[in-house]
């Protein structure tokens, strides 16, 4: 992504994902007068730091007038307290356990199950997503269906890069807006997903907002946000669109802020991070506004979305229609922490409620009074033994769905290796519960995250020397060492040009986890490095598998195979890629290379051309393209 004024240095959840390939069924077209649907998730933002949901020392005046005039949902929650996960679940309607996403640095195979966007998309809707953060980059799936998604324009130099910026909401806006006013006089309806990343950690509110909340950055980012949703909201005023527009504002997840130990997210399942603000304004002439306290889940939001735009939904759906006729069947959510497991050596997680009680899966299971003690500081397990072992069935449940998917996502016949590793990770070879005792229960060691965190501070403030010492620390002391702690090791290696070191930690990595791209990439580009053309197509083709309609994949590709001495491959690889990724821009100025060095200069030029007609693009690629359009003229 471009990089902006304002960065967010790399945390421990902020790393590499995955993509999903799809097939994708029927939808009716849109109604006449259909409505514009306008879909806002905040990262990381906790419904008590609102003032509509009784916070009293942050100022949110635009997303409580927004409350007042719509309906807001009391208890909504998150099945899961990561943001690329929750936002499949959000896109979909479909729960983490069943759509098989449950982690950053995932991949998924193809799916049937069509997103938001694709639905509206096929139901004739202009479709736009501008998202703010590398997390959700397109490299990860969420694509599907937009004809516009603005993750930056270099989208196709990311993988190279071992740091990724996150944009503002200021600067996110501000492109939603430009982008709505292009489309002054344009009959069409549109469907338009606003991602803003602010409120996430490190907590960096603009100066004035600094000022004003001092010791509480993370309030003042949420200050901030609200006048950005402001700004958002009038624009939609200013351009006569606010009549038929459908808003829905939500986050993927909350913070725990210290919270049972916990500084920020991804770990624990308690409802400092899976409890989530959910607000629905229907366009004027249906609007009704109001307070529903039913249980809601983030798998909700589509079935709704679409049956207010009168769209017909798929069957798949988990979530609910939620102002369809009154569902007063009893509900339970689930929620899954699986980051613990993968990233941490943990164990994994999985808790489940219903209208007063919450259990909590673990090493040590808890069960909660959510009535009598709303924060779950008094655990119940001992006192409501009948109680808590109905809701194990529904969390064991959970589980073995989750366990089932995850094992289906490699292939339907895993080779033997495939299974040996599936079978170590405990996603096969028992239909009980894999709950692994032998792990250490996430809430007794949480406290040991804040090493990481710390590190990664170290790394993003460029002290790579404590960094590496921190890192080193972690890996020799803990008896499940994280994932993230080598993959920092092999960040920090690879600036300081120990190839040899790096190219180690990433096949480490990659052999605990052969989904991670960012590992693949990194592989592809220390293979060219040392000359060996024939490493480098085969970790690149592993990496187009799994980001096949990635343009820095299809470009690692492309340029390897020209290196290995295959021209036909290679120029192949480039018109597959442009066709996947058409924006991909650094993709196109690597083709228009090879046309011209292979005497094509017509063909070289409307490459060119097609690359320098995007304004959008930095001025580091435009110089470029620039540059090579004078050296093709100069052979001429």
């Amino acid at each position: 992504m471009k990089q902006h004024a304002r960065l967010k240095p790399p945390t421990l959840w902020f790393l590499l994902s995955v993509v999903l390939v799809s097939g994708f069924g029927a939808c009716s077209r849109a109604p006449r007068a259909a409505p514009n649907v306008v879909l806002i998730s905040i990262d990381t933002l906790r419904p008590d730091r609102l003032g509509c949901y009784g916070a009293t020392t942050v100022e949110t005046p635009a997303i409580d007038a927004l409350a007042r005039s719509g309906v807001r949902f009391d208890n909504a929650f998150t099945p899961v307290p990561l943001t690329l996960p929750a936002h499949w679940t959000l896109h979909t309607g479909i729960e983490p356990w069943h759509h098989g996403v449950v982690d950053h640095g995932m991949a998924l195979g193809p799916s049937a199950t069509p997103t938001l966007a694709e639905h509206f998309s096929a139901a004739g809707y202009d479709t736009a997503a501008f998202v703010a953060a590398f997390v959700l980059h397109r490299t990860f799936g969420l694509d599907r269906g937009f004809a516009r998604y603005d993750d930056g324009p270099e989208e196709d130099a990311a993988l190279d890069r071992l740091v990724h910026a996150t944009a503002p909401a200021d600067e996110r806006v501000g492109r939603a807006l430009t982008w709505l006013s292009r489309r002054t006089g344009e009959a069409r309806p549109f469907f338009l997903w606003l991602h803003l990343y602010d409120p996430h950690a490190p907590y960096q509110p603009p100066s004035d907002f600094r000022a004003r909340y001092g010791d509480r950055p993370y309030d003042g980012e949420i200050a901030f946000v609200d006048t950005q949703i402001a700004r958002l909201l009038a624009g939609l005023d200013r351009m006569g669109l606010d009549e038929n527009t459908l808003v829905v504002l939500t986050s993927d997840h909350g913070e725990s802020l210290g919270e049972h130990g916990e500084e920020t997210h991804g770990v624990l399942l308690y409802d400092a991070t899976l409890r989530i603000p959910l607000i629905v304004r229907a366009p004027r002439a249906t609007r009704t506004s109001g307070v529903r306290r039913d249980l809601v889940t983030l798998a909700d939001v589509a079935p709704t979305v679409l049956a207010i735009a009168k769209l017909s939904p798929t069957p798949q759906f988990d979530g609910r229609a939620l102002f369809a006729q009154a569902d007063t069947r009893p509900r339970r959510l689930g929620a899954i922490s699986e980051s613990p497991r993968r990233r941490l050596g943990w164990a994994s997680l999985v808790s489940l409620r219903d209208a007063d009680w919450k259990y909590i899966q673990a090493p040590r299971p808890e069960l909660f009074d959510l009535r009598k003690d709303p924060r779950e500081t008094a655990n119940r397990i001992a006192t409501e033994s009948q109680r808590a072992t109905d809701l194990a069935r529904g969390a064991h449940g959970i589980e073995r769905e989750l366990s089932q998917r995850l094992a289906a996502r490699i292939a339907d016949q895993p080779s033997a290796e495939e299974r040996a590793r599936l079978a170590a990770l405990g996603y096969i070879g028992s239909s009980a519960p894999n709950l692994k005792t032998s792990r250490p229960d996430p809430k007794d060691v949480i406290a040991s995250m804040g090493a990481l965190d710390r590190a990664y501070q170290q790394f993003s403030e460029g002290r790579l020397e404590a960094a590496q010492a921190s890192f080193l620390t972690l890996l020799d002391h803990a008896e499940f060492p994280p994932a993230a702690a080598l993959e920092g090791l092999a960040r920090i290696a690879r600036m300081k040009g120990r190839n040899l070191e790096a190219e180690a930690a990433y096949r480490e990595l990659l052999e605990n986890n052969p989904e991670n791209v960012a590992a693949l990439a990194q592989l592809v580009l220390l293979a060219r490095e040392r000359g060996n053309p024939t490493d480098a197509v085969r970790w690149a083709e592993n990496l187009t598998k799994l980001a096949p309609s990635d343009g820095g994949a299809s470009r690692l590709l492309a340029e390897s195979l020209l290196a290995a001495g295959d021209a036909n491959a290679a120029q192949a690889e480039w018109r597959r890629g442009l066709a996947a990724a058409p924006r991909a821009g650094w993709l196109r100025l690597g083709y228009a290379r090879f046309l011209a060095s292979a005497k094509r200069s017509a063909e070289a030029q409307r490459e060119l051309d097609l690359l320098l007609a995007n304004e959008e693009i930095s001025d580091e690629l435009r110089n470029a393209a620039l540059e090579e359009r004078a050296r093709q003229s100069g052979r001429e």
